[in-house]
């Protein structure tokens, strides 16, 4: 079976619905994030505060070409992972890519949460957080099916649908 690749903004729900998708599907999952904490040492924060946003993302794209030969998995992306589109193009040769859309009134209100652990919110006010989103936002559009999030979908159902767009 293909992958399942969530990519969306920051605190959109990814790692969240990508464990439940495996639950209900019996594959692997992957959080882009978590593999690189595990390989540095260091939590992503540190990464950015140390090393800087470039390194961060070249490791992401090391990461993208490993996918090649993974199947059968859900892969979870960080919110900027979208921004190089090879990251994405390499994805996408063994994988299926859902963005799940959020607005910007719920990044508004997640925003709190989620500064504590994404280093780039946690060193931005919300204007800063909200004009990010915006920069963005094309390139999450690069997706085979975008889910729009809102306050009444659960994740539950945010599964529903990838799991209904997958046996089409």
């Amino acid at each position: 079976m293909k992958n399942i690749v969530l990519t969306g903004y920051m605190a959109s729900g990814k790692t969240t619905v990508g464990r439940l998708l495996c639950n209900k599907l019996g594959m692997e999952f992957y959080d882009t994030d978590e593999m690189i904490e595990k390989r540095e040492g260091i939590t992503i924060n540190e990464i950015f505060n140390s090393k800087g946003e470039l390194y961060f993302r070249d490791l992401e794209s090391q990461i993208s070409e490993e996918f090649e030969n993974i199947s059968n998995s859900v892969i979870s992306t960080g919110g900027g992972f979208v921004l190089n589109t090879v990251n994405i193009e390499n994805l996408r040769k063994n994988g299926i890519i859902f963005n799940l859309n959020v607005s910007p009134e719920i990044i508004e209100r997640r925003y709190e949460e989620a500064k504590k652990t994404r280093p780039l919110m946690n060193s931005s006010d919300t204007q800063t957080v909200l004009k990010r989103y915006a920069d963005r936002k094309e390139y999450y559009k690069n997706c085979d099916v975008q889910i729009d999030i809102n306050d009444n979908i659960s994740p539950d159902e945010i599964c529903n649908i990838i799991i209904k767009n997958i046996e089409k």
